[in-house]
């Protein structure tokens, strides 16, 4: 067997059939069991790391203690072996990248979707740790996405890496005293050279979180010293700042990962993962907005509908009383206007009509129907009940009809009988009737009949603009109401998170965020509240460190 990656055939009873990785410990390939029938991944150590006998079989004896693991999470290790010198180790062939990978590219990820890789990838932890395995190089090139999906699986556990990075920048990994790993996503703990615990792999974990969500590393530096330095003397950039829009409660999870204290981390991956499965919780109801929120339609949007349904009520009464009173007010105004001409009308003809000068009275009704576009007819009867003068000629000499289907109309004026009719053509007409007089007696009847069209567009004009009025009232109001809900909603989470935390036993938590509003207030009480609980029951060692022999 050649030393060269390109040359090599078989290893073992596996057929290599190509190389798909290869960084500065190792190189990958893809490879097949003919035994069973199955493709798989050989990860097989290079001659500068194989020479080394105490190395070779360190790395086989934690590759053997990873092979124990079996989670949906965790790439399967099936074999460790060595042939001819040559340790390797035989694993499960994911289709995908790494999260190294989706980084350098600038891959865009919800932020649900990072939360919900951030849930896989500490019950993946759990599971190792419960197992007696410490993964120490937890980063995102060992995390691989599983094609068509956001299934992650994390790789190479329990294995220590010394110098290189596969897939990675050789200046991103080193060895500080025996420290092994790579240092932007070291554990204080770890950075020191002290004994790693499952707590350094879940600030890793924290440290690979954060970078998803900013694109940025957490503790970052010109030098390794000076990487190592952030990492165990100052705080990461705040996610306030660097990324206002995620909810509180996912940044109080990242930033109780990244304490410098493993005792103020999570203490297990389970419970950090139940933190972000929470995280995710509220993420899918504002995402979702379909009032299937769990507990019922959300408060916000419950708020709106109220208060637009009150509006809505409220605007439509209004509205339809608005519109009864100015359909009244145009109605007497056209009834006045009406009147008023059909008596003009009546006083004109008196002398025509007594001295039968038909020919003066035609005259008049022409003038005045051509003046008039909204006037249907206009028609004189004598004290007979026969038409002598109309704008319809075939009505002339002929007995008159009244219309069929009338309506009585109230009038004002005594002397003025008002109906509404609907004409043949469909139109609805106002037919204003005044007696012709000749001193105080009547000899005849004067029909004006005004188109109720006019009158009616008038008042739809005005019922549309009510309506557009409600329109906008309501929806402003159903707007500023779900807004301003939103902004309560926010505060309210805050403290029921914190609350919870309390619950947990997490005495040393505060909210630690100013507000000019009642929240403020509320929030620095339960600082206050927390400081005293914390004081109440700290232990007697932590109340007096110096106390002792």
């Amino acid at each position: 067997m050649n030393d060269t990656t390109t040359t090599m055939e078989r290893l073992g009873r596996y057929q290599i059939r190509e190389i798909i990785g290869e960084g500065a410990m190792a190189s990958v390939y893809k490879a097949f069991d003919p035994e069973i029938n199955r493709s798989l991944a050989i990860k097989l150590l290079k001659a500068q790391l194989r020479l080394d006998v105490e190395y070779r079989n360190r790395f086989l004896r934690e590759a053997k203690g990873a092979g124990v693991l079996s989670h949906p999470n965790i790439v399967t290790v099936f074999d460790v072996g060595e042939d001819q010198g040559h340790p390797y180790i035989a694993m499960e062939l994911v289709e995908g990248g790494t999260l190294a990978d989706e980084i350098k590219a600038k891959k865009p990820l919800t932020t649900l979707g990072i939360v919900e890789i951030g849930i896989q990838l500490t019950r993946a932890l759990d599971y190792a740790h419960k197992k007696g395995i410490i993964h120490r190089d937890v980063k995102p090139g060992n995390i691989m996405r599983v094609t068509d999906g956001n299934t992650i699986k994390v790789a190479d556990f329990g294995i220590c890496r010394i110098d290189g990075s596969e897939g990675g920048d050789a200046t991103q990994q080193t060895q500080i005293g025996n420290v092994l790993g790579t240092p932007h996503y070291m554990s204080p703990e770890q950075v020191i050279g002290e004994k790693v615990d499952s707590r350094s792999d879940l600030f890793s974990a924290g440290v690979v979180l954060y970078q998803l969500l900013t694109g940025h590393l957490p503790f970052e530096g010109d030098t390794l010293i000076s990487v190592a330095y952030k990492i165990t003397k100052t705080d990461p950039p705040s996610l306030d700042k660097v990324r206002p829009d995620l909810p509180l409660s996912l940044r109080r999870v990242i930033e109780r990962a990244l304490k410098k204290q493993p005792d103020k981390r999570f203490q297990s991956g389970e419970e950090f993962a139940q933190a972000l499965i929470g995280v995710a919780r509220e993420l899918a109801d504002e995402e979702a907005k379909k009032g299937k929120a769990r507990g019922g339609m959300p408060m916000a949007v419950r708020w709106a509908l109220t208060m637009a349904a009150v509006v809505a009520v409220t605007m439509t009464l209004t509205a339809t009383v608005l519109y009864k009173q100015q359909y009244g007010a145009l109605m007497d105004q056209v009834k006045d206007y009406g009147g008023s001409l059909a008596k003009f009308t009546a006083t004109q003809n008196a002398v025509p009509l007594l001295s039968e000068d038909w020919a003066a009275m035609d005259v008049f009704v022409q003038e005045a129907l051509s003046r008039q576009q909204n006037f249907s007819y206009m028609t004189v009867v004598d004290d007979q009940g026969v038409v002598r003068a109309s704008n319809v000629a075939s009505e002339v000499n002929q007995k008159y009809a009244a219309p069929q289907d009338a309506t009585p109309v109230s009038s004002k004026d005594p002397g003025v009988t008002v109906q509404s009719t609907r004409m043949p053509d469909g139109r609805r007409v106002l037919d204003f009737a005044t007696p012709v007089l000749f001193q105080t007696k009547t000899i005849g009847t004067v029909h004006l009949g005004i188109y109720e069209a006019p009158l009616t567009a008038v008042a739809n004009l005005v019922l549309v603009l009510l309506a557009i009025l409600t329109v906008i009232t309501v929806a402003a109001v159903a707007g500023g109401t779900y807004f301003l809900a939103q902004r309560l909603a926010v505060p309210v989470r805050v403290l029921k998170n914190s609350l919870s935390e309390l619950a947990n036993g997490r005495l040393d938590y505060r909210i630690a965020e100013t507000r000019k509003d009642e929240f403020g207030e509320l929030y620095a009480e339960f600082d206050k509240t927390a400081a005293a609980l914390e004081k109440r029951y700290e232990t007697p060692a932590q109340a007096h460190p110096t106390d002792g022999n």
